[in-house]
């Protein structure tokens, strides 16, 4: 199993992200409907989709090894507050 763990790789696709995230909000808010209030996540949208799209990357065949593993172990430090796998998954 290849496995690529490039953080300078993860940062990029952050950023990526959260920029794609900001200008879909941006562009939403100047339509004529109203969006429904939400309660505050413990990940932002942009955290959730570079996780998904790093796995992508990474040459991993486990999505649930890959998320225990990785991101709540090994990259810990890079969320503010990662959910729980199963929190993750539903």
């Amino acid at each position: 199993m290849r496995t690529i763990l490039d953080t300078l790789k993860l940062t990029k696709i952050f950023i990526a992200c959260d920029d794609f995230c900001q200008e879909f909000q941006h562009y939403s808010l100047n339509q004529s409907y109203q969006q429904p209030v939400r309660k505050e996540r413990q990940m932002s949208e942009g955290e959730m989709m570079s996780i998904l799209i790093f796995y992508h990357h990474s040459g991993m065949n486990c999505f649930k090894y890959y998320y225990e593993q990785i991101i709540s172990k090994l990259l810990r430090s890079y969320w503010k507050k990662p959910y729980a796998y199963e929190a993750f998954v539903v």
